[in-house]
């Protein structure tokens, strides 16, 4: 593409150095090891590096122009922008041919549960004949396509080029989990959505985004700035999401369990662990450019968990948005078997184990309002602490634990620091363990902490008995405990359930 089509489309206050407008320019970086002869390098600042630093790299690398916000020391031809990253995005999406324009785009924002309603609405569209793509914390996945992901939703010039290869492959659908930090980093900057919701909000990312209030902001712009010819689904549970209502262009459709909405949840029943409900819509609906009719019919869900019903509640409102039938969408979920590590059940014999990241005080909340629910008869926890998270999310998580304590048949409880598996990032800080434990202590709670996860699930699944629930619960330390249970059951197995297990532990993405 000419370089002059590109430097159309951002807005710049100088040019520094002499530019051929007729260039052609065949890839553009944020990256200076990513760059070669003839390209352009953004300049962005980061959390701790400053691309600006390495502009004379890029030029060393051979790129013939760098986008800065101001003029650095270099022979380079620059542009100064305002806000790089903005420029990326916008770069990126002339670069790649704006690409969400040709397929049908769905985003996914809440705190907790992105993964889980992205591949439920994945499912659902794939199940109607749709080609869909998904873009999420787990992989970018498309056809035969996957890659791991590094970023919920990628750098803005990573993710066009996602889109553009989905285009061109064929992709009808793209699912995309869309993170506070894209939205506050313009990574999604240009994408062209159909649809999109909210599905809930809770305390997360405050070492990124400094307070709640700044977190909320930049959650809610997927929302705030949804065009009008966009639905915007919305769960007005909660107060703060309910407020959007009235800040959005978008064509709104409200759901809800607890208030009353448009869209909304009847008799749960949650006694195995497996929900079955009816999903409602009270009255018809119809906006300038979506519609949806009044219906009641039932869901049964092969995955566990009562947040397994908010995020089902979102996905079939997407499903028959676009126009899917009820049949088709009841069959997609009742197929739908969960994502990894959310509420996922990896053991379901003479007793379960259950697998959960655990991560906040809601995702904290919803799992054991559900274990509340279930029937069985003990609970014991493995609890693996945050590390990396700060002392404050710490204590906010075990507050919330002990206040489920009382009501759950609770027998064991025990902490880990995970020390053999984390990451030097991830590492448990002295400040983190004492806020888990002055929580613990203060409800009158004394909690054996135990530094390898290893140790600690033999310790504890030891004392499970026929009957029994066992949860591994946290993140970043318990990623590799389902590994750890598969293993002792194929150590412990012969033939093909041997092979079973192996087979597990081998398709884990830790």
């Amino acid at each position: 593409m000419k370089l002059q089509k590109l430097l159309e489309v951002i807005e710049y206050s100088e040019i520094k150095g002499d530019i051929d407008p007729d260039a052609e320019i065949e890839h553009i970086s944020n990256d200076s090891r990513d760059i070669h002869s003839g390209d352009i390098f953004v300049a962005m600042k980061g959390v701790l590096q400053d691309g600006h630093d390495y502009v004379e790299k890029a030029r060393e690398s051979g790129a013939s122009l760098a986008v800065v916000d101001h003029i650095v020391d270099s022979d380079i031809a620059q542009v100064v922008v305002e806000n790089p990253r903005m420029a990326l995005a916008d770069l990126a999406c002339e670069f790649y041919g704006h690409p969400s324009r040709e397929m049908t785009v769905l985003g996914v924002t809440a705190t907790n549960g992105k993964t889980s309603t992205a591949y439920m609405i994945r499912d659902i569209f794939k199940a109607a004949g749709y080609e869909v793509g998904v873009v999420g914390t787990v992989e970018v996945q498309y056809k035969d396509v996957s890659i791991p992901s590094i970023l919920t939703t990628p750098e803005s010039i990573h993710l066009q080029r996602h889109l553009r290869n989905m285009a061109d492959s064929g992709i009808d659908v793209v699912v995309m989990e869309v993170s506070s930090s894209a939205q506050e980093l313009y990574r999604n900057r240009g994408i062209d959505y159909d649809i999109v919701s909210f599905n809930n909000i809770s305390v997360e990312h405050l070492e990124q985004h400094g307070t709640f209030e700044n977190y909320f902001h930049f959650k809610s712009r997927l929302i705030r700035h949804a065009e009008h010819k966009t639905a915007v689904v919305l769960n007005i549970d909660a107060p703060l999401i309910k407020g959007l209502v009235d800040q959005t262009e978008g064509q709104v459709f409200t759901a809800g369990i607890e208030e009353e909405a448009l869209i909304g949840i009847r008799d749960i029943d949650i006694s195995s662990g497996f929900p079955t409900f009816n999903y409602v819509v009270t009255e018809d609906r119809t906006t300038d450019d979506w519609s949806l009719k009044k219906t009641e019919f039932s869901i049964d869900l092969q995955v566990a968990g009562y947040h397994s019903v908010l995020n089902a509640m979102i996905a079939i409102t997407f499903g028959l948005l676009a126009g899917i039938d009820e049949s088709v969408i009841r069959g997609a979920l009742h197929e739908f078997k969960g994502v990894e590590r959310r509420f996922e059940l990896i053991y379901n014999k003479d007793y379960m184990i259950i697998d959960d990241h655990y991560a906040n005080v809601k995702n904290i909340d919803v799992t054991l309002e559900t274990l509340c629910r279930m029937d069985y008869d003990r609970l014991h926890i493995l609890y693996a602490i945050r590390g990396g998270r700060g002392a404050e999310l710490n204590r906010e998580n075990a507050e919330e634990t002990v206040k489920w304590m009382p009501k759950l048949p609770l027998e064991n409880f025990i902490a880990t620091k995970s020390v053999e598996v984390v990451s030097s990032k991830d590492a448990v800080t002295d400040g983190e363990l004492e806020a888990f434990q002055r929580e613990m202590q203060k409800a009158g709670y004394d909690i054996p902490v135990i530094d390898n996860l290893k140790e600690a699930i033999d310790r504890i699944q030891s004392k499970v008995e026929p009957g029994d629930v066992l949860l591994l619960a946290g993140c970043q330390g318990m990623d590799h405990g389902a590994k750890y249970i598969w293993q002792a059951l194929a150590d412990q197995s012969e033939g093909d359930e041997k092979m079973y297990w192996q087979k597990k532990i081998d398709e884990r993405i830790c």
